[in-house]
């Protein structure tokens, strides 16, 4: 059996960052956006190979940018291993591959692990499933902070460690540059940084609530914002200046996505954005810059984390 399941990158409208929690996780109120970049996770049994014990995985492979760990390290890796050990009757099962085609930008602060792991799940989920959504949802959040916003995807707020998910409504499409530089940032030394600084989070969305709701890009751009933004310039102070380049180029503004280092700028429409990024990459600064839109898929079926092919 081959499944092929597709998961979108997100970016952060806006992130408000509290302090660390007893538990080593900072509590956060964040809304979620799914944009059109997204990696594809197939999933390839090996009938002849039955497992008796230890992980059913034996191989994965990445093709894309580099730095995405091949081994049980990997959250993919890790998302079959944490489902197969919630099924019901633990009988072996044969042997799979795992495949990841990337098209988020690693290490960049757009999630592109986590869409790993939700793309994942809904692949293990269509092979020996199903699990139900609660269960999925569980799994999820044992993986990672991001990764059931993966697996639900559209606009959501965010609060808990990011985790605890609730839908907003949006009237909008908008159009947005995506900047990637060809260094990632850490995503617990930026955290590391925010708390030196003692930044007070930010967990006001009224004004961008709003804004999403009348589905104007100027609202919602005014409204953007990222607790983490000041800790990624101080880690890489040329972010400030391709932040600047872009909206010199014709972005109505831009924004830290995530933890960083990856920038995205809204735009008026889909020909600015394509300027912008045109301009970006003329100005030598950055490895690619991608024009995309959000929320990435308006079904509910497709909207999140799903199955794009199941071959017997």
């Amino acid at each position: 059996m081959k499944i092929t399941a597709k998961a979108w990158a997100k970016t952060n409208l806006h992130l408000g960052v509290g302090e660390a929690r007893p538990d080593g996780f900072h509590e956060l109120l964040t809304v979620f956006q799914t944009i059109d970049l997204f990696d594809t996770v197939t999933l390839e049994t090996i009938d002849e190979e039955i497992v008796e014990t230890g992980s059913v995985v034996k191989r994965l492979s990445v093709t894309g940018p580099r730095g995405v760990p091949e081994d049980a390290t990997n959250l993919a890796w890790r998302a079959v291993d944490a489902l197969v050990a919630r099924r019901a009757e633990q009988t072996p099962l044969p042997a799979v591959t795992l495949h990841i085609d990337k098209g988020i930008p690693v290490a960049g602060g757009m999630a592109g692990g986590s869409a790993d792991a939700a793309a994942t799940l809904r692949a293990v989920d269509a092979w020996i499933g199903p699990f139900g959504q609660e269960t999925l949802l569980e799994v999820a959040a044992e993986l990672g902070s991001d990764v059931p916003f993966c697996l639900l995807g559209g606009t959501m707020r965010g609060s808990g460690r990011g985790e605890q998910l609730v839908d907003m409504l949006n009237r909008g499409k908008y159009h947005w540059v995506v900047a990637v530089f060809a260094k990632g940032l850490s995503t617990p030394a930026v955290f590391k940084k925010h708390d030196e600084i003692h930044w007070h989070g930010n967990f006001e969305i009224e004004e961008l609530s709003e804004a999403l709701l009348q589905g104007d890009y100027l609202s919602v751009g005014s409204a953007l914002h990222n607790d983490l933004q000041i800790s990624a310039f101080s880690l890489r102070p040329e972010l400030r200046t391709v932040l600047t380049d872009g909206i010199k180029a014709g972005a109505f503004t831009g924004i830290v996505s995530g933890s960083g280092p990856t920038l995205v700028f809204i735009c008026e429409n889909a020909a600015d954005a394509r300027d912008v990024a045109e301009s970006l990459i003329d100005g030598g600064q950055v490895l690619a810059a991608h024009t995309a839109t959000g929320p990435a898929s308006r079904s509910a079926r497709t909207r999140g984390a799903h199955i794009l092919s199941i071959e017997d």
